[in-house]
């Protein structure tokens, strides 16, 4: 195995331990700042005639953290494709096809967060914009831009592949 070889596979079992602590952090996070209040209060109102307000305020909650989520998939999408960089898998269809679901997982993560109305609203009651590119553009162009990698890379791997076979 050369060397440029050993070092890829060594660096992306260092990214996928990476991405997987990164993940799992997230996943405590937004379960502690999300879900867990709401959920006591399902719990709490499940026996009283309060469990339909418990339910719906979860679900506020939930919804409220759907770009989240969707940036959670991306997390776990990455620290899958670093996993088959790590086993040798670096230049195959399946990585291009990993690296879109990435992108696609951004542009999911755009798209709720501009549908979501955001819960971070100042006790004013005036929720004033920052100055500058919004977030939501930045990570839908972030997102099409994987996509059109993941798509070449497929391609690309498609190409070598063909390329082997005749060789």
């Amino acid at each position: 195995m050369d060397p440029t070889h050993a070092k890829l596979i060594r660096g992306s079992r260092r990214l996928a331990f990476a991405f997987t602590a990164l993940f799992w952090t997230g996943a405590l996070w937004l379960f502690s700042e999300a879900a867990w209040r709401p959920l006591k209060g399902v719990v709490a109102s499940s026996g009283g005639g309060l469990a339909g307000a418990a339910w719906a305020r979860l679900f506020d909650a939930l919804l409220a953290e759907a770009p989240a989520f969707a940036l959670m998939g991306a997390l776990w999408t990455a620290r899958g494709l670093f996993h088959r960089f790590a086993l040798g898998d670096a230049l195959t269809p399946a990585s291009g096809r990993s690296l879109s679901l990435i992108g696609l997982w951004f542009l999911a993560s755009a798209l709720v967060s501009s549908l979501v109305p955001s819960r971070s609203v100042p006790e004013s009651g005036v929720f004033i914009a920052p100055p500058g590119v919004s977030m939501e553009i930045v990570l839908g162009c972030v997102g099409a831009a994987l996509v059109l990698l993941g798509r070449a890379f497929a391609a690309a791997a498609a190409i070598k592949a063909d390329h082997d076979q005749i060789v």
